[in-house]
């Protein structure tokens, strides 16, 4: 459910960021983008309508449907004729600026780290304007070279400074993927080496060649235009009303809880102790690990990305995403609050920024910038393709994996299954009596839903004709035994989640030979 939630967070950083692009080239309004500003409308309007339609038609069946469909047929009305004024303005551009605002309000109602993402996407933007000008400078241009390599000369001064760093950093990667590790991970570790060392090869050669004006096939965006003051005047002031608008309908939850808007300051208050003292177990490198663990192709690539990009200089939106994607890494990196589904909102930009290096690299004119940048191409590729398997097919509860967090363990199943058996035995089937008094239980109600008879009282409940009973190991230990023994027999400790171990009873004329009387719950060791 993290990742559910974060990955709507994401998608509005990108819809941000596409729409103002798509306003920035004078796109026409396409179907994609009226279908949304349509959708859009359309939740904003409506549900306040249906309110109202309630509130006036009262406990009357008749009147409120009546009111509800006539409130549909004007809101369709105004959509259809708002629609067709924005589509009239500019070809409907603006529609992109207000897509764009309308998902900067979402995303404040979606996450409370929404000002970091926007925070750093700004910062970028000043960031570029100095870059270019430095860049564009008689002092760059007439000595860019030597500034290069003295900056290569930091930045190797800086690595002998932290050697030992870097020492223990080659040794985690070594244990997680053929030390400690279980299992072995020999092609992940290679393909990693062979990246680290064919991007430096990769990026010697650029720095090289690009002395030689090493043109390529991408194009920089056209730079933003207004035809006039009074046009992005109104534009600007029309996405100021529809962020305000979205703000206000959502935190107030359609106009119906007038305090939800303080209530949304309330959370940047929560947040901020929160992020100072949960989740801070994982150091500050945290990310660095996790991503090297699962995401190593992107992490790698993206930084050749960004310092082609920096190099380079043309293309602005390529800077602005090397310097979204690491201005979010760097501030996610500083924070001691770290979770692994925080990581999605900077691999989206370091995705866009990797592809964009091999881009350059790929569709330059030198032949061995094009065979290194392949060769990148196919090996980042493969590793990624092996990890996506790895961490969905066969190691989905493997905490070693960085995205796996509070994950069910896959011993819960043979539980579910023992609960089936005896079930079956019983010969009730699907009927069967089945009580879940662990105050941890979750997901188990999903696997529970065929069974209409499955009770999660979260505590000890007085029952002896049920036909299973599920506790909590070691919390409900000794008063389980006391209040189940006489009819009941110990099947076994399962896990359900790392820390969480639960243990299975079942009424005594259900057992299999293997089980044992409840004392024995005490000898029965957690999971490891």
């Amino acid at each position: 459910r993290y990742f559910i939630h974060e990955i709507l967070f994401v998608f509005l950083s990108l819809a941000i960021v596409v729409s103002i692009l798509f306003f920035i080239e004078k796109r026409k309004a396409g179907p994609f983008a009226i279908g949304w500003m349509a959708l859009l409308l359309a939740v904003c309007f409506l549900p306040s309508s249906l309110t109202l339609a309630s509130y006036l038609g009262g406990e009357n069946m008749g009147a409120l449907w009546a009111f509800r469909m006539a409130f549909f047929v004007i809101e369709a009305a105004l959509i259809y004729y708002l629609m067709r004024m924005l589509l009239a303005w500019d070809n409907g551009r603006p529609i992109y600026l207000l897509l764009a605002s309308a998902s900067v309000a979402l995303q404040f109602a979606t996450k409370e780290t929404a000002f970091i993402t926007l925070g750093t996407m700004i910062i970028a933007c000043v960031s570029i304007w100095i870059w270019r000008g430095f860049l564009a400078s008689a002092l760059y241009r007439e000595n860019w070279f030597g500034i290069v390599a003295a900056v290569h000369a930091v930045a190797l001064a800086a690595a002998l400074y932290y050697r030992e760093t870097f020492a223990d950093g080659y040794k985690w990667l070594f244990d997680n993927f053929l030390g400690t590790s279980r299992p072995h991970e020999l092609f992940v570790f290679l393909s990693i080496v062979f990246l680290m060392f064919a991007s430096v090869a990769a990026w010697i050669l650029f720095v090289l060649e690009i002395r030689k004006a090493n043109e390529t096939a991408l194009i920089e965006p056209v730079g933003p235009v207004w035809s006039n003051f009074l046009q992005a005047l109104i534009i600007l002031g029309a996405t100021v009303v529809a962020f305000a608008f979205v703000i206000v309908l959502f935190f107030s939850s359609f106009f119906t809880y007038a305090e939800g808007l303080l209530k949304a300051f309330e959370a940047y208050a929560i947040w901020t102790k929160t992020g100072n003292k949960d989740h801070t177990q994982n150091g500050i490198f945290g990310y660095v690990k996790w991503g090297m663990k699962v995401e190593s192709a992107i992490m790698i690539l993206s930084v050749l990305g960004a310092l082609i990009a920096m190099l380079r200089g043309r293309h602005r939106f390529a800077l602005f995403t090397a310097l979204w994607a690491f201005g979010l890494f760097a501030a996610y990196t500083i924070i001691p609050y770290k979770t692994p589904w925080l990581a999605l909102s900077y691999l989206l930009p370091m995705c866009i920024i990797a592809g964009y290096g091999l881009g350059e690299l790929i569709t330059g004119k030198n032949l061995r910038l094009k065979i290194v940048g392949v060769a990148l191409a196919a090996s980042a590729s493969a590793v990624l393709a092996y990890q996506s398997y790895q961490l969905n097919f066969l190691r989905y509860d493997d905490e070693e994996m960085g995205y796996i967090y509070a994950h069910t363990k896959r011993e819960f199943l043979d539980m579910i299954r023992r609960i089936e058996q005896a079930a079956e035995k019983s010969g009730k089937g699907t009927d069967a009596n089945i009580e879940i008094v662990s105050p941890d239980y979750w997901p188990m109600t999903w696997y529970m839903k065929d069974y209409p008879k499955a009770i999660f009282h979260g505590r000890l409940a007085d029952v002896n004709t049920s036909e299973v009973i599920v506790a909590k190991k070691k919390e409900q230990d000794a008063a389980a035994i006391q209040k189940y023994s006489a009819h009941y027999k110990f099947a076994g400790v399962y896990p359900l989640r790392p820390g969480v171990d639960l243990m299975l009873l079942v009424r005594n004329d259900l057992a299999e030979p293997g089980d044992q009387e409840l004392s024995k719950i005490l000898e029965a060791k957690n999971s490891p």
